[in-house]
């Protein structure tokens, strides 16, 4: 059996294991090469990458060891996921707003040949990553924090596409520096934020708290619809792009159990071709169109909870699976 028969047959989370393992070992790679690359060029910027790598390498770790073992609880592991994160975006902002703030560091002029290898490479890592942020919805917490944080690399990989192309693009014009600077703060900020979701996640996605099941408390307040077969579909989300959050269940004995499954949107139903066709023809849509993906991600914020309200509001009372 050859890699890619290996790689085909085996599951979605031997797979995202198998490559932590990896990655784990590339980041002390890269890591060490970074310190020692600081020390002979006296670039302090090497010196914050390689310590925002080592927060990395630690949360990495900690979701690898969770998905391995139970010997700390879920709540201490998350939280230490939290801090590692937390810790490494704020490295990232204090350093790059001192950039935006000061103009006196050294920089290294690429040439275009090597900002374009850099920014290939750099644009593949951030789709690669994106892919993986949407294949692992259906999967436990850990596995889309691992996710997360591939994301939240890919995107320094973009700070230095930027500072690579800027470098030979824009050579002489004295605020690109300063740009670098904003667009590293941007990254340092969002890596923050992720951390800040990392940590909530558990009480406010839906990952975990699929199964829901309700008792009946008010026949009078039931308008739900349930068809002939007794079973129930609420939509939770509505939309015609993205994929939607419905509500999928049975009723018997004056109770309702069921779980929140995600059904296909457009972009799920459609063909490789048309894909690739809307992504090479109308990619100017694709910047608006991941700000409508996240905005409609903030509304779908603890579906869980909304679900509860719509059900307490028809007559129902939640009760534990």
């Amino acid at each position: 059996m050859n890699v890619f028969e290996f790689f085909k047959n085996t599951s979605f989370e031997k797979r995202v294991k198998i490559f932590s393992i990896i990655s784990l070992f590339s980041n002390v790679i890269i890591c060490i090469a970074k310190f020692i690359a600081a020390a002979i060029f006296n670039n302090y910027f090497l010196i914050v990458a390689g310590f925002f790598n080592i927060f990395i390498f630690l949360s990495k770790g900690e979701c690898l060891l969770g998905l391995m073992n139970n010997n700390r609880s879920f709540k201490f592991r998350n939280t230490l996921i939290f801090l590692f994160v937390l810790t490494a975006g704020i490295v990232y902002t204090v350093y790059s707003a001192r950039l935006v703030i000061y103009n006196d560091y050294a920089t290294y002029n690429f040439s275009m040949e090597l900002g374009i290898l850099i920014a290939l490479v750099s644009f593949i890592e951030l789709i690669v990553a994106i892919y993986g942020l949407f294949r692992v919805k259906k999967y436990g917490h850990f596995y889309r924090d691992i996710k997360i944080i591939n994301f939240i690399t890919a995107l320094t990989a973009i700070v230095l596409t930027e500072a690579a192309i800027t470098s030979f693009a824009n050579a002489g014009i004295e605020n690109t520096k300063q740009n670098n600077g904003i667009f590293g703060m941007i990254v340092g900020i969002f890596t923050i934020v992720m951390s800040i979701y990392i940590f909530f996640a558990p009480v406010i996605s839906v990952i975990d708290r699929e199964h829901r099941c309700y008792k009946v408390v008010d026949e009078e307040k039931t308008k739900i619809y349930f068809n002939e077969s007794n079973i129930l579909e609420l939509p939770l989300s509505f939309t015609k792009i993205f994929n939607k959050y419905v509500f999928k269940a049975y009723l018997k004995n004056g109770k309702v159990d069921g779980h929140i499954e995600l059904t296909s949107g457009f972009f799920k139903r459609s063909n490789i071709y048309v894909k690739v066709f809307l992504i090479i023809f109308f990619p100017i849509y694709m910047i608006p169109l991941a700000f409508a993906r996240l905005f409609y991600f903030f509304r779908t914020i603890n579906i869980p909870k909304k679900l509860d309200k719509i059900m307490e509001a028809h007559g129902f009372e939640k009760i534990s699976n």
